[in-house]
């Protein structure tokens, strides 16, 4: 019986409002970022200049989706904003050199396909930018961390009860 409630309290935190919120917003930019490569693609841009473009326009989608609609973090100052979105490029720069030099990487070393190839990156770095945007970007204040802390108590003591 312990083993149960401790797999349900696991999946509980990994299958959370945030993290259904995340996979859906990210999907929708990933679909975003790979469509706008793919009709750059198909208006005859280089693929490097294509994929630079797509992922500068997801990253931009990425930024206001997860602000506004996933980790839901508001800051009091235009200061705080400044250095949530400075954390936001130094960790979507780390994981954009991923995507991008990948892509390269596996075109012309591994010879491998142009779309399949972006398909494989965007899913490392969807997975990637989900941990240093919970960690790093969208840090809640103790005061919203601590909330967050009581309510988990709460749905333990519910589920012994």
């Amino acid at each position: 019986m312990e083993n149960k409630k401790k797999c349900r309290n696991t999946f509980k935190k990994v299958l959370n409002p945030e993290t259904i919120y995340y996979a859906v917003f990210g999907v929708l930019t990933t679909i975003l970022g790979v469509a706008v490569y793919r009709i750059l693609l198909y208006a005859g841009m280089d693929y490097h200049y294509a994929n630079l473009i797509s992922l500068i326009i997801g990253k931009l989608a990425a930024y206001i989706c997860n602000k506004l609609f996933v980790f839901k973090v508001h800051q009091n100052s235009f200061v705080e904003l400044l250095k949530e979105f400075g954390r936001f490029v130094v960790a979507r720069g780390a994981t954009f050199f991923i995507d991008y030099f990948g892509v390269i990487f596996a075109v012309e070393v591994l010879h491998g396909d142009k779309v399949i190839s972006k398909y494989i990156f965007a899913v490392l770095v969807l997975i990637l930018n989900y941990i240093f945007g919970k960690l790093v970007v969208f840090k809640k204040k103790d005061k919203e961390a601590g909330s967050d802390q009581e309510e988990e108590q709460l749905d333990q003591r519910k589920e012994e009860s």
